[in-house]
């Protein structure tokens, strides 16, 4: 296999792998819950822990990850996070024991770090300098389309099938569209990208500074991952139009699959801070439309401006800390990971738990949304700092 051909196959791979464990696997819960909360008749408060499970299962994943260095059991764990996430939807199906399905979401949530973190890295490695920000905008589009692909299989086959059937075939999918992922082995380090590794020097980082833009991304944690788990819930009580919520979650994904790439073209733009604080409120504004009106073509724009975002802010965060980092990224973007994993493990639990008590999620939401909107000043506090540290170093 010719080199080219190899990168093109790699890319390939690691979309795969992104897709089906990621967002097929992470996010078709979304639009599963209504179902199996009407099925089976469980609160918004066990939806929340549920969704926390899985969150944890990749908070872990993520922070054991950053241990491993051998390229050959990063392969060998990107197969293998195929072949148990397709296995933890379809058990998903086959029982209703809450505990199980605690299990499993946490297992998926293990998963999940296989096509994000060990994928993406193995792309990185594999990839010229000179192509990194144009692959990576490709690679992550994956998590729009797995989503958007999940979206609409719910919303084509929810008449013919039970929830837990469509639990079942997703894993299906999984295995299908992950073949790819599980073909493909020629993973190895790109000859300018290891020169580019042994040169690059880390950039003096202060403690003020790393306070600040870590807590921003913990914000952005909290604010996402509302609006994430529920957002199909909520837009179907709200409304009397059929399948709203799922349309407006298949909006999600397909604005998510390009905002990688428009981002990360405006942070070069115009900077990385103000592209990071616009990315914010942008969010924050999308999230609160909910609670604002109950229009549908509100619902619609909400849904729109809350999947252009997320992973924006995701990537122009952890390139940014990856320039920071120089050639040792890992301890820098477990910090990162950390705070953005345990926002997604506690919001949705209290989120949950706060709706099965007022019995609705406008407060969860306005919460969210301010939280989003402290978020971008910290990111603004941050970008100050960052300034006064370099004129001291220059």
């Amino acid at each position: 296999m010719s080199i080219h051909s190899s990168e093109r196959f790699a890319l390939l791979a690691s979309m795969a792998a992104l897709l089906t464990t990621f967002g097929l696997a992470r996010f078709i819960y979304t639009p599963l819950l209504p179902l199996m909360q009407e099925g089976t008749g469980f609160g918004d408060d066990w939806a929340g822990y549920l969704a926390s499970a899985n969150y944890v299962g990749y908070l872990l994943g993520a922070l054991a990850v950053t241990q491993v260095h051998s390229l050959e059991l990063k392969k060998t764990l990107l197969r293998l996070s195929v072949i148990v996430a397709a296995f933890t939807n379809m058990m998903m199906g086959f029982t209703q024991n809450e505990w199980l399905w605690m299990l499993m979401r946490f297992v998926s949530g293990l998963c999940s770090v296989g096509g994000m973190i060990i994928g993406t890295s193995l792309l990185m490695l594999a990839t010229p300098p000179a192509q990194s920000v144009q692959r990576m905008s490709i690679h992550f589009s994956a998590i729009g389309l797995g989503l958007a692909l999940g979206a609409l299989w719910v919303l084509l086959f929810k008449s013919t099938q039970t929830w837990a059937e469509l639990w079942i075939s997703s894993g299906m999918i999984i295995l299908l569209l992950g073949a790819p992922a599980l073909r493909f082995n020629e993973w190895s380090i790109h000859p300018l990208k290891q020169e580019a590794i042994n040169q690059a020097k880390a950039i003096p980082i202060s403690k003020p500074f790393l306070t600040l833009f870590a807590a921003a991304y913990f914000c952005a944690g909290v604010g996402y991952v509302i609006s994430a788990t529920f957002l199909v819930a909520i837009l179907q009580r709200q409304t009397t139009i059929p399948h709203l919520g799922d349309y407006a979650w298949l909006v999600v994904g397909l604005a998510m699959a390009p905002s990688c790439w428009i981002w990360t073209r405006l942070a070069k733009r115009i900077g990385d801070f103000p592209a990071l604080i616009s990315a914010y409120l942008v969010q924050a504004l999308g999230i609160i439309l909910p609670v604002i009106s109950h229009s549908e073509l509100l619902a619609i724009v909400g849904a729109i401006l809350f999947g252009g975002t997320v992973i924006g802010i995701v990537s122009m965060v952890l390139i940014y800390g990856g320039r920071l980092a120089g050639s040792r990224p890992t301890t820098l973007m477990g910090l990162l990971t950390s705070c953005f994993g345990v926002a997604q493990v506690v919001a949705p639990a209290f989120a949950g738990w706060l709706a099965e008590r007022q019995g609705h999620f406008e407060t969860s939401l306005i919460l969210a949304a301010s939280i989003t909107v402290l978020g971008a000043l910290l990111m603004w506090a941050a970008s100050i700092t960052a300034k006064g540290h370099a004129k001291r170093y220059a």
